[in-house]
């Protein structure tokens, strides 16, 4: 399946957020290539990153950091 980029005008606060989606509130996780700023790399996109398998679409936590 193919999607375009959404760029939030504010984080998407508890919605769907996809890998490449981005907003004014982007904050690199540690392990964050600097280049990439999508919500896949943001602290407050909960990906299940830390669990057997990661979710294609994630859930936005701002303002709490997930990881």
């Amino acid at each position: 399946m193919t999607r375009n980029r959404d760029e939030f005008d504010v984080p998407n606060k508890n919605g769907n957020v996809w890998p490449d989606d981005l907003c004014p509130a982007y904050t690199p996780r540690e392990e964050a290539i600097e280049s990439l700023r999508g919500c896949w790399y943001c602290r407050y996109a909960d990906f299940h990153l830390v669990e057997e398998k990661a979710l294609e679409v994630g859930i936005c936590k701002w303002p709490h950091k997930v990881l």
